[in-house]
């Protein structure tokens, strides 16, 4: 799943962590101020 928004979901991606571990990987594909995209990979 690609995620994109107009800020970094930290919150989001801590809960992501909580809940699924080391099955979810999160990749930033960008990091810029306005524009995050990030890559969620099920392992």
């Amino acid at each position: 799943m690609q995620f994109v928004n107009d800020h970094d979901p930290l919150p989001l991606i801590d809960q992501m962590h909580q809940r699924y571990g080391g099955t979810v990987e999160v990749k930033y594909v960008e990091r810029q101020p306005g524009n995050i995209v990030i890559r969620f990979t099920r392992r």
